[in-house]
């Protein structure tokens, strides 16, 4: 007599089921725990980056075209004294032209930089925060830029002035990043120049008593 053996077959196999859960909860750790940490520490050098192209960009124009205060402000004397300081708006508007369409390019030119992520950063936890090796991630930038001048002045000592002029840049940067993008803003200020402005010395200095 023979005996037929038969072998219970799972419905449903164990081994896919399992893969498609863990590769799910991979996946859900990269955009719970990975992703912002990743956003936050490209962030961080994308400010770096963007701060140093923007003052590059400044530095070559000025350096190109030999720009000085003088080219950028008429100065009214009289008795050899500064009476008054106006803009000379036609060289200050091509100016900021110039460092604009610069400053875009050169964010434009950070393709591909390589910034490197500690492991234990992204796995969390302040114990781990910034140790293990790194993973390198690449990065690339553009941005929007708005260039505005400043002229202000600030008391330098008896009977004197100091006139700064700078220029103020403030720029909203994209970072492309492997996992999609992240944006963030950047503002800095570059002194173009400084004058001192000496009025006539008093013969004394009155201190009124509190």
């Amino acid at each position: 007599m023979t005996v037929k053996r038969y072998r219970k077959r799972n419905r449903f196999p164990k081994f896919p089921f399992i893969l498609i859960l863990i590769v799910t909860a991979f996946f859900i750790f990269l955009e719970i725990r990975v992703r912002p940490v990743l956003n936050g520490f490209a962030e961080v050098n994308a400010r770096s980056l963007a701060v140093s192209a923007i003052n590059k960009s400044v530095t070559e124009i000025l350096e190109e075209n030999e720009i000085t205060c003088e080219d950028l402000e008429n100065i009214s004397y009289s008795n050899s004294r500064i009476t008054a300081i106006n803009s000379n708006t036609v060289n200050v508007n091509k100016l900021k032209s110039s460092i604009t369409l610069r400053i875009q390019k050169n964010l434009s030119d950070i393709k591909n930089r390589e910034i490197h992520i500690p492991i234990g950063s992204l796995i969390g936890g302040e114990l781990m925060h910034g140790r293990g090796f790194t993973i390198p991630v690449n990065i690339s930038m553009s941005g929007n830029v708005n260039t505005d001048f400043i002229s202000s002045f600030e008391h330098g000592g008896i009977n004197q002035t100091v006139h700064t002029l700078s220029v103020k840049v403030s720029a909203d940067v994209t970072v492309r990043l492997p996992n999609g993008y992240t944006n963030t803003s950047v503002e800095t200020t570059v002194l173009i120049g400084e004058t001192v402005i000496i009025g006539e010395v008093p013969s004394g200095i009155l201190y009124s008593a509190k």
